[in-house]
C-alpha cells in the first residue's frame, strides 16, 4: 500500500515533510503578529479610566521622600561624570552665555504639551499635528526622531542625562540613517543640561541652550561655582520629563500643562518607548504596578521614583504652585493605584485637551473683537 504524505486532523492536513512545516510555521508566525499588532492599535477602544479616588497610599511627603530614595548612590555613581562634563561644555561649547534664562516668560500663560517617549505615544502621538501653532511643545530629546519622522512640530527638545548613550538614543527607532537626523536637527531648539555629554552639543546643528540641574550634594554644590557663573540657573526635574514640565512652566510661564507619553512603564506587550528600543531586553528586576485603566503593568523602581515626583507636582510641589497639569499619556502608571486614579492627576485623552485649549484660544481672540452684548458659549 502506498504511503499517504500527510496526515488528516479534522479539516487540516500536516504535511511530513520539514520544509513545509516551517513554511507553515513562519506563516502562523506571521499571522500571531499581524494579530497583535492590530490589537495593539485598537486596545483603546476597549479600555476607560479608572474612578477616581481621594485616597492615596502615601502622602505629599512621602511621595517626595521616595522620588529621591535613590539619589545618595545615584550622586556617587555619577558625581564625576557631571563635573567633567560641565567643565568641557562652559570651556568648549560656551554654555555659560547660552543659557535657558533668555527664553524667560516666552510662552507665559499659554497652555504647553510636554512629550516624554513612553510606548503609549504609538496611541496619540498622530494628533500632536491637531495642536494650533500657538500652544508650545517641548519633548524629551529621545523622541527627536518621532517628531523627525512624522514632521511635527516641536518648540524645544530637552535631555538631562549624561553619558554617551544620550547620543545613541537621539536617532533610535528612526526609519533613516543617523546622519539624516543629525542634519535634521539644525530645525530645532536643543535645551541641554550642562552634565549633557560634549559631544552631543557639537553634533546638534541647531540652537542650543545650557541650564543646570539641583544634585543634593555637598560636594557638588561647593565646586559648581567654581566651574560656571550660571551655577543657579536651574531646572528643578529629577529626570529629563520633569525638566520638561519645569521648562515649560518656569522658563517659558506657561500655565497649563498636559503630558503624553509618561507611562513609567512597561505596555501590554512588553516594550518601554513607543518604537523597539534596547529596553525592551531588559524586561527584569521589575516591580507590579496599575495603570489608568485599572490593568497590571511592569516598571522598574527608578521610574516609579520618577512617578513620585511627577504626582508631587501635581500636588503643587515645594511651592505649592497653582499650575495645571493634565495627565493626557492615555495608559501608565501616572496617578493610578489599585484602587483608582487619584483625584489631583487629571486624566483625560490627548483630543480632548486639544478641544478645550483650542477654545480657549478663540475666547481669548473673541475677547479683542466681542461686540457689547456678544456672548460666547464655551461648553
Amino acid at each position: 500500500m502506498k504511503k499517504d504524505s500527510s496526515l488528516t486532523v479534522g479539516q487540516c492536513e500536516v504535511p511530513e515533510d520539514v520544509p513545509t512545516l516551517q513554511a507553515m510555521l513562519k506563516a502562523e508566525r506571521m499571522r500571531n503578529a499581524d494579530l497583535t499588532g492590530r490589537l495593539a492599535t485598537s486596545v483603546q477602544m476597549l479600555l476607560s479610566y479608572q474612578p477616581y479616588t481621594t485616597q492615596a497610599p502615601m502622602t505629599k511627603e512621602q511621595q517626595w521622600s521616595q522620588a529621591c530614595s535613590a539619589d545618595k548612590v545615584t550622586t556617587e555613581a555619577w558625581r564625576d561624570t557631571w563635573l567633567e562634563a560641565i567643565r568641557r561644555n562652559v570651556k568648549e561649547n560656551d554654555a555659560d552665555s547660552r543659557m535657558v534664562n533668555i527664553d524667560y516668560g516666552k510662552y507665559a500663560y499659554k497652555p504647553a504639551l510636554c512629550v516624554a517617549s513612553g510606548p503609549s505615544l504609538k496611541r496619540n502621538f498622530q494628533h500632536v499635528k491637531e495642536l494650533p501653532e500657538e500652544i508650545p511643545v517641548i519633548s524629551c530629546l529621545h523622541s527627536f526622531h518621532k517628531f523627525v519622522d512624522t514632521g511635527t512640530r516641536c518648540n524645544s527638545f530637552l535631555t538631562l542625562d549624561a553619558g554617551d548613550i544620550v547620543i545613541k538614543e537621539v536617532t533610535e527607532g528612526g526609519s533613516h540613517p543617523e546622519d539624516y537626523y543629525w542634519d535634521a536637527s539644525k530645525d530645532y531648539t536643543l535645551v541641554a543640561g550642562l552634565v549633557s555629554p560634549p559631544a552631543l552639543i557639537k553634533k546638534w546643528r541647531g540652537p542650543v541652550q545650557f541650564f543646570n540641574a539641583t544634585i543634593p550634594d555637598p560636594k557638588f554644590l561647593e565646586e559648581m561655582p567654581t566651574i560656571t557663573k550660571n551655577s543657579y540657573t536651574y531646572s528643578v526635574g529629577g529626570n529629563t520629563f520633569g525638566a520638561c514640565m519645569y521648562h515649560a512652566a518656569w522658563i517659558w510661564g506657561c500655565r497649563e500643562l498636559a503630558l503624553i507619553g509618561a507611562d513609567f512603564a512597561f505596555d501590554y506587550m512588553h516594550k518601554f518607548h513607543a518604537w523597539d528600543s534596547s529596553y525592551d531586553n531588559q524586561f527584569q528586576g521589575l516591580v507590579a504596578c496599575t495603570d489608568v485603566w485599572g490593568n497590571r503593568v511592569y516598571s522598574w523602581q527608578s521610574y516609579q521614583n520618577f512617578r513620585m515626583w511627577t504626582e508631587f507636582q501635581c500636588q503643587g510641589g515645594n511651592s505649592n504652585h497653582h499650575i495645571r497639569i493634565i495627565n493626557c499619556t492615555e495608559g501608565g502608571t501616572l496617578g493610578a493605584y489599585p484602587h483608582g486614579n487619584v483625584m489631583w492627576v487629571e486624566q483625560k485623552t490627548l483630543r480632548d485637551w486639544i478641544d478645550q485649549s483650542s477654545r480657549w484660544l478663540k475666547y481669548k481672540d473673541w475677547g479683542k473683537t466681542r461686540k457689547p452684548g456678544e456672548y460666547l458659549v464655551m461648553w
